[in-house]
């Protein structure tokens, strides 16, 4: 179990273990984490498990990463802005996104849309870490190096999990 300040998550999925890893990683996220919008994402599919799987994947990882190569100033905003990547409320493979075009091209700004909504006005590293993580599919690339991070990690992870998706689907 993981116990914190506002009660006790049960560990039962990808999301529940990777939070539990890092005691600053947890103290950084739970507020993302424990949110009712955040929660619902855990109902989501997403590559090989949920949206809420996919997007502490690449927080914690972002995180990892960033910590062990120093970057320590901005770190609060890079797990926020990696949480938040993926912050939409539909099954993208089989629902269109709120806006016209394509989920791949579009999410981004819907992400950002929600993320501001529910959690008020963003920093600008946490805008560019959710608005540019699709680059190069999406034009303009990432501005700080958080969001560049966010942007690679994201492409990492997603590779990962399509992997495991593919091996699981193995007879």
């Amino acid at each position: 179990m993981i116990t914190h300040r506002r009660g006790t998550y049960i560990r039962r999925n990808k999301a529940d273990r990777l939070m539990a890893k890092d005691p600053l990683f947890f103290a950084l996220g739970e507020p993302i984490y424990a949110s009712r919008g955040f929660q619902k994402l855990a109902d989501i599919p997403h590559h090989d498990g949920s949206i809420a799987d996919h997007a502490v994947s690449v927080a914690f990882h972002a995180f990892r990463i960033a910590r062990a190569l120093g970057f320590r100033k901005h770190i609060r905003e890079l797990v926020r802005g990696a949480l938040l990547h993926d912050y939409f409320f539909y099954d993208w493979r089989a629902t269109r996104p709120k806006g016209r075009g394509l989920h791949g091209f579009t999410h981004p700004t819907e992400a950002l849309q929600n993320a501001e909504h529910d959690f008020g006005p963003l920093t600008l590293r946490e805008r560019d870490c959710i608005e540019r993580h699709m680059f190069p599919l999406t034009p303009v690339p990432p501005r700080f190096f958080e969001s560049l991070l966010v942007c690679l990690v994201d492409k990492v992870v997603a590779t990962a999990e399509a992997a495991a998706l593919l091996d699981q689907r193995k007879p």
